[in-house]
């Protein structure tokens, strides 16, 4: 067999230690996105804001409103934010907008002024954007496909198209030279950044949809439809599984990749692992909603979003 396979299929233990939210934060709408950096919380909802929040104070340290559009049916309706992020060096943040007809549009958001860089005109159906840099945005099609965008330039630099499977998700690892992508196909691309080469492909764990992925320190998370948690080793292809009870729709490894977090039950449970000796540490009940975004901020503290206002915080010591 081409991958190393190891499989641990994990029943959910009442010995592990339930953890209950220590602190939330209620957002405008139903939060889509997260993001944190440098001690700042940033969400985008469903009711066309960004916001930002103080980790420390959950102060509201800023918030951005996107105008009404109008719907199929010509009603007006607050557009979703689907994405964004949050560049520290520049304070510029990214959002991604649901336009008219379906598609999007991308902006960069500083000092309170819009700058739009993608209109709805040019129909494209983004998914979601992250900065790579100071002038490049990562930025994904439903379509499965891959553009590097030159902010100063308004262009792209490249536009990869990696299979015809329906995009998912994204993320780039820390130093942003590498990109893992997911799609309903269950395969996971690892994408050179910078040319946008196809580094290998991660198979053989998920047989369906991988909502979510994640990458830290030479490990990839993978949180599947068919209920699989898997954490692949980049270097070897070989994986963990960890099969859960319902469609795990979020997940996040810890910045030294050492946990992994699931959202692991039909009762938005997160269930916290030690993928190195595959024990169920911690069950993190509180959540009232479908999970849709589960963030480490470091090795013990975590936050968590579902489709409703609340960010929930957590403590696992």
């Amino acid at each position: 067999m081409k991958w190393l396979i190891s499989i641990f299929l994990l029943i959910i233990s009442v010995q592990a230690d339930t953890i209950k939210p220590y602190d939330y934060i209620e957002a405008s709408g139903n939060v889509i996105d997260i993001v944190v950096s440098d001690g700042m919380l940033t969400v985008s909802t469903d009711r066309g804001t960004i916001e930002s929040y103080s980790m420390a104070s959950k102060e509201q340290l800023m918030i951005e409103q996107f105008p009404m559009i109008k719907d199929f049916m010509g009603d007006d309706i607050y557009p979703k934010v689907f994405s964004t992020d949050y560049l520290k060096i520049s304070k510029r943040y990214l959002a991604v907008v649901q336009g008219v007809s379906g598609s999007r549009e991308l902006f960069i958001i500083k000092d309170g002024k819009k700058t739009k860089l993608i209109s709805e005109k040019e129909k494209l159906f983004i998914s979601k954007a992250k900065f790579v840099d100071e002038n490049r945005i990562m930025i994904a099609l439903l379509s499965n496909e891959y553009i590097l965008f030159d902010i100063n330039e308004k262009k792209r630099i490249y536009r990869l198209h990696v299979s015809y499977s329906h995009f998912s998700d994204f993320m780039l690892s820390l130093d942003k030279s590498m990109l893992v992508g997911s799609s309903e196909s269950g395969e996971i691309t690892v994408l050179n950044v910078e040319n946008g080469k196809i580094i290998k492909t991660l198979k053989g764990a998920n047989v369906d949809n991988v909502y979510k992925v994640d990458i830290k320190n030479s490990k990839v998370l993978a949180a599947g439809q068919d209920r699989r948690g898997v954490i692949y080793d980049l270097d070897t292809g070989s994986y963990s599984r960890f099969n859960g009870n319902f469609l795990i729709y979020a997940g996040a490894l810890s910045p030294s990749a050492k946990l992994a977090a699931f959202a692991f039950t039909e009762d938005n449970d997160i269930v916290i692992f030690d993928i190195f000796s595959d024990k169920q540490l911690y069950t993190l009940k509180g959540q009232k909603t479908t999970l849709n975004s589960i963030v480490f901020i470091d090795e013990n503290t975590l936050v968590s979003g579902s489709d409703d206002k609340f960010i929930m915080m957590w403590k696992l010591k």
